[in-house]
């Protein structure tokens, strides 16, 4: 089945890549190459969209110059964070350690308290 110049004319009137009238070869070789051109710029432009790894870096990079121009706040946090969480430790510790013998080791426990638990338990 063949299409005429007619009908392809007014099927594609302006469409970029199908030449409403080729003169010569050499026109037809130059907009081919033209439109291989575009061609490759839009899947490189889409190919560096979708470089997860580029992506990260350059987040990372932004990242790291972030925290140098905000490097005392930062590390006053860091160093608040940091105490917080040894004090956690340090009374979940107690805690557990109180649980576990409630009444003998405390210093405050009077002696003769301490004795009677310590009778009890035996």
């Amino acid at each position: 089945m063949s299409v005429s110049r007619d009908t392809r004319q007014t099927e594609f009137p302006n469409t970029p890549g199908i030449p409403s009238d080729p003169e010569t070869p050499a026109e037809l070789r130059e907009r081919i190459d033209r439109t291989r051109r575009e061609l490759g710029d839009t899947i490189e432009e889409l190919a560096a969209r979708a470089d997860v790894k580029a992506l990260a870096q350059r987040k990372a990079a932004g990242a790291v110059r972030a925290g140098r121009r905000n490097a005392v706040p930062l590390a006053a946090a860091g160093g608040t964070v940091l105490a917080l969480v040894v004090a956690a430790v340090v009374l979940r510790r107690r805690q557990a350690q109180r649980r576990r013998y409630p009444l003998r080791h405390d210093p405050r426990t009077p002696a003769s308290v301490r004795r009677l638990v310590e009778r009890m338990a035996a």
